[in-house]
């Protein structure tokens, strides 16, 4: 359950639960490299280069043409026998450079199961917020992932696992900043996850699996870019999205999720939501999301899905009650090599949602967000 190179960063009443993906692109590693003078320890690369084309109707805010998603490299490996480390670094496409992923060492607690992991990497929270990138059912995590979790943070984590490899669990304590965000001592954030999976470990085509899980982070913010609000965009076309400003106070995050698979099919659902309480005594307010996803894959080769994705900001700009931003995700996945995918997707906005959420918390690249009519276009190497 270690957050590692090909993971990343986030936003509720369900009309109706339609969900659902693009093919998951997951792939091994190509190898190891040498190591000099006979040292024991390996040295594993990984990367994960995703490309493509993104169309987006709305006047406003338009975007259309190539772009590159995602341009990654890591380097994972052993020293002795009992610490693990992983390094990842990212192309930043806002300002051409190169920025810091993660930044692990792991190491066992004596003899049991549990390990320690110590530096930069994303923190326990939600199925998808903490999933390879590379394997992601579509172009980006969902709005709830994107806008809610905490993403990537400096600190400590305890994981483990029981029964088989059924049961998994991580907590760890965090600066609660972000990994790239300057740490300014007055809290920390404290963040757990628990899974259940049916089958353990290995997973076969046929088997029925049931997996579960729920998650918990609090912490106390001052004065950081983490409240989520509905603001009114002016242009040729007006309409509302999402961004984020500062919050100062309590901040409680919670979730719940589930997957069941069987053969081809698989049904999968997650429901995320913040508390958010101010410290100088403004009403208590909340943001929550809900993605759920279908999807059917052929031949082990094809994946045919679709998603409900579903976001509630904390408040609206108008002092109203703020709406949701809804939307259906249809998506095709084919897998033409071991490392290699092409996806497509084409998203439709329900009951006025025009936009949705675009921004990581934690600062790492993120696709176009999601608006009524995109179309995306990808093209993704991973190992």
């Amino acid at each position: 359950m270690r957050a590692g190179l090909l993971s990343q960063s986030h936003r509720g009443g369900l009309s109706g639960l339609v969900v659902v993906s693009l093919l998951a692109g997951t792939v091994g590693s190509p190898g190891q490299l040498a190591a000099q003078d006979g040292d024991p320890t390996e040295l594993k690369p990984s990367g994960l280069l995703r490309t493509g084309f993104e169309f987006e109707p709305q006047s406003a805010n338009r975007n259309d043409g190539f772009i590159i998603y995602e341009a990654r490299l890591g380097l994972s490996g052993e020293v002795g026998f009992l610490i693990d480390y992983e390094f990842g670094i990212e192309y930043a496409r806002d300002d051409a450079g190169i920025d810091l992923l993660d930044a692990i060492l792991s190491f066992p607690v004596g003899r049991s199961s549990v390990r320690v992991d110590l530096g930069g990497f994303r923190s326990p929270l939600g199925r998808e917020a903490t999933a390879d990138k590379a394997s992601l059912p579509l172009v980006e995590r969902s709005q709830a992932a994107l806008g809610l979790a905490p993403g990537r943070q400096v600190g400590i984590q305890f994981r483990g696992e029981a029964l088989d490899a059924r049961l998994n669990w991580a907590a760890g304590l965090f600066n609660g900043n972000g990994l790239r965000l300057e740490n300014d001592d007055d809290s920390f954030l404290g963040s757990g996850r628990v899974t259940f999976n049916s089958v353990g470990e290995v997973e076969f085509f046929e088997d029925f699996v049931i997996e579960a899980g729920a998650s918990l982070a609090a912490t106390r913010d001052g004065s950081q870019m983490v409240l989520p609000v509905e603001v009114t965009e002016v242009g040729p076309a007006v309409f509302q999205t999402v961004d984020v400003v500062d919050f100062a106070g309590d901040r409680v995050i919670y979730g719940v999720d589930a997957r069941l698979a069987y053969r081809g099919w698989t049904v999968a659902g997650e429901y995320l939501r913040t508390e958010y309480e101010f410290e100088d005594g403004s009403p208590d307010v909340h943001a929550d999301g809900v993605s759920a996803d279908l999807r059917y894959m052929l031949w082990g080769a094809f994946d045919l899905g679709i998603r409900y994705d579903s976001f509630r900001p904390a408040v609206s700009s108008d002092a109203g009650d703020p709406g949701r931003n809804e939307f259906l995700v249809f998506g095709l996945g084919v897998a033409p090599g071991l490392y290699a995918q092409f996806g497509m997707q084409y998203a439709i906005g329900l009951d006025g949602s025009k936009r949705g959420v675009s921004e990581a918390l934690d600062g790492t690249n993120t696709a176009p967000a999601l608006t009524d009519g995109q179309f995306l276009m990808f093209l993704q190497v991973a190992f």
